[in-house]
């Protein structure tokens, strides 16, 4: 999800994002999945052919023990499978690899200053050596792009402020008084000779720039114009964003030109081949949270622009490229559980799934040297991503160069499986229901109801290690995709307008009752848990029943008036209360504020100290209500960390404490979190 584009989404990060799990029951091992066996997956993406077609980089993700943190490195991959090769390993990582024209170089951006800086471009020879740093910005570099002859590179990187030294002096002498919307610092367009090292600026002025894509010839650089700024203060409202546009300039310099000019956010410009088109991602008014987004092109002159995905039921996602010859515009997709990339010819005419099974298809690349070939990362219900690389016209038959978990096969996955019910209106609704390891049909067992954030988000049938961490324990584990999720169509994801707790609630609660009546869920064994939205809807929801023996909300919303002069994105509660907080009783009638003298229900609340989403007063206030009025409640503060848990160490405790939780308000005792092996009764007295 992009920060300041498309379809924004509460949707919970770190510890918290429970997506899916395992289609099978798979018994490859014996182990039972445990907190650090989820941290130790690496974790793959960002796959690019080098320009002749025969390499691919990639970056791995994984768990740095020493520096409590997750560290990516570059490797290569013969494209036609081999031995992959570590490219780079600077102690903080690098990222955002990029091949020059000739392949002879790859440039990625990394922090390898103890001066700060922040990222900086560097390059390396393709066949390996050490890395030359290219740029020494005083800010990071927030993106880059080579220049078609590979002599220059583009890139943008935040102002630095004109009266640096006088803000450096007034905050030493502690006269720093921050005035909110004010001394703005805007992000801009340069570029850098690789030989001479000269750089020129290309954008000047009150606007961001992002997302820089230099055209085929070589003389113009489109990018994304935005209205946003940084400021001091840390309170801020991020809606200006929302509505940006398409913008290009000579890449010698001179006079911007805008290409759209619409109330819609425009992101992702890419080129067409013969530099005629721009195709990039778009919605039709920014202040409509809900609304899909599409893919459309437009004249690199600019003009009336083709909408590619008008009739398409879902969103066009922020993967997407041309086929080399300019006919053919694929992008990825997440419909219903599952993530699959798409083509639509540029002409208009109807959207292909080209992708199939029951898998998730994430970031994938295009390569024309030859006969057309596509690299992507794919998980399935039994393994996390890899990369596969396949003829563009003959994707099933495609062929995996990269095995980077292969400690997973020692591990038992408990069955993951699609489960539809009916809501309200007899709305269909769908969700996961992952069973506990060592599963007996006809017993049944402790749930644990995992509600997504968003509103709009939802749960994929993905591979998900820290779902099978509740399996491992004896859990059953429900993930609903209640009306206001994505993946099912428009009409479907704003059918919560205004209603937010009301039939979404119901929808989530008629799941319930379904896992109950198939005889795997215990009635009188029932837990709530989510995270952002997830988080409101379980603070919500003790307050509407008493079902459920504990609760666990993170970052969770309890007071939606004082939670929209407090957030970044009070233009989401605009739209989804349809109207302000003075001009609509909405945000009160739907916040778990309003009925907190109903709580009966224990409940554990998390936070990180430095959530800008939801600032933690929202928990402090919920906490705060029920102490006074005696329900059994617990508070944990996490230094540090925003709206998602991501410090390894964090993550580890949160885990425990989250299963102690649950443990003790069900009655189920354990020697430890998990046993070793899964085979036989699953180590739990209830």
């Amino acid at each position: 999800m992009k920060r300041y584009a498309t379809s924004f989404s509460l949707a919970l990060l770190g510890v918290f994002v429970m997506l899916g799990g395992t289609a099978a029951f798979a018994v490859f091992g014996e182990k039972r999945m445990t907190i650090e066996d989820s941290l130790a997956i690496k974790q793959v993406s960002a796959p690019q052919f080098s320009p002749d077609g025969k390499r691919i980089v990639y970056s791995v993700s994984e768990w740095d023990k020493k520096e409590n943190r997750r560290v990516a490195h570059l490797w290569l991959v013969p494209a036609d499978g081999g031995t992959p090769m570590r490219l780079t390993n600077g102690d903080k990582g690098e990222a955002t690899a990029q091949w020059s024209p000739d392949g002879a170089r790859l440039a990625f951006l990394a922090d390898r200053s103890d001066k700060g800086g922040g990222n900086q471009i560097w390059l390396i020879p393709a066949n390996g050596g050490e890395a030359e740093r290219l740029t020494s910005e005083e800010n990071s570099i927030q993106a880059y792009c080579w220049s078609p002859d590979g002599k220059q590179i583009a890139f943008v990187t935040r102002d630095v402020p004109k009266d640096k030294a006088d803000r450096e002096k007034k905050k030493k002498d502690r006269v720093d008084t921050i005035v909110v919307d004010s001394d703005y610092s805007f992000s801009h367009l340069w570029t850098i000779n690789l030989e001479s090292k000269e750089k020129k600026r290309l954008t000047e002025g009150a606007f961001t720039v992002s997302a820089p894509r230099w055209s085929p010839d070589g003389s113009q650089i489109a990018f994304v114009h935005s209205r946003l700024g940084v400021q001091e203060s840390s309170f801020i409202d991020i809606s200006a964003d929302r509505n940006t546009d398409l913008y290009a300039v000579a890449s010698a310099g001179g006079a911007l030109r805008q290409i759209t000019n619409t109330p819609g956010a425009e992101t992702n410009p890419q080129w067409s081949p013969d530099g005629k088109w721009l195709a990039y991602i778009t919605n039709a008014n920014a202040n409509q949270w809900g609304l899909k987004n599409d893919l459309q092109v437009v004249a690199a002159t600019g003009g009336e622009p083709r909408n590619l995905t008008k009739g398409f039921l879902e969103s066009a996602g922020s993967e997407m490229q041309w086929s080399p010859d300019g006919k053919t515009l694929y992008f990825s997709s997440g419909v219903g559980m599952y993530t699959h990339i798409y083509g639509v010819p540029v002409t208009g005419g109807t959207v292909a799934q080209l992708t199939r099974l029951n898998r998730n298809y994430g970031a994938f690349d295009i390569n024309g040297a030859a006969s057309a070939k596509i690299a992507y990362t794919v998980n399935d219900s039994q393994t996390p991503d890899d990369l596969w690389v396949a003829s563009l016209n003959k994707l099933d038959e495609a062929k995996k160069v990269t095995w980077t978990n292969p400690h997973l096969s020692d591990f038992a996955l408990g069955e993951t499986t699609v489960i539809k019910w009916k809501g309200p209106d007899n709305l269909d609704i769908e969700g996961l229901l992952v069973k506990p390891l060592g599963y007996e049909r006809g017993k049944r067992y402790p749930l644990v109801l995992q509600i997504h954030g968003g509103p709009y988000g939802r749960f994929s049938d993905t591979f998900n290690s820290r779902t099978q961490i509740w399996a491992a324990n004896g859990y059953a584990v429900l993930m609903p995709n209640p009306r206001g999720s994505t993946g099912y169509g428009q009409s479907f994801t704003t059918a919560n307008i205004a209603d937010w707790g009301g039939k979404d609630f119901k929808d989530i609660m008629a799941g319930v009752d379904a896992v109950i009546a198939q005889g795997i869920a215990d009635p009188d064994k029932l837990v709530v848990m989510g995270g952002s939205y997830g988080g409101f809807m379980t603070f919500w929801t003790i307050t509407q029943t008493d079902r459920f023996k504990a609760a666990i909300g993170h970052a969770g919303i309890c007071d939606w008036y004082s939670f929209h002069g407090q957030s970044d994105i009070p233009g989401l509660m605009e739209y989804g209360f349809a109207g302000q907080p003075w001009t609509t009783d909405t945000y009160r009638k739907w916040s778990p504020m309003t009925y907190v003298d109903r709580v009966k229900t224990p409940l554990l609340i998390t936070h990180g100290e430095r959530d800008l989403r939801v600032p933690i007063s929202q928990g402090e206030q919920y906490y705060r209500a029920l102490k006074k009025r005696g329900v059994e409640t617990v508070f944990l503060r996490f230094p540090r960390e925003g709206h998602g848990i991501t410090e390894p160490n964090h993550v580890i405790d949160l885990t425990a404490r989250q299963l102690e939780w649950f443990d003790k308000h069900l009655g189920i005792k354990r020697e430890k979190p998990a046993e070793v092996k899964a085979a036989g009764a699953s180590g739990v007295t209830q």
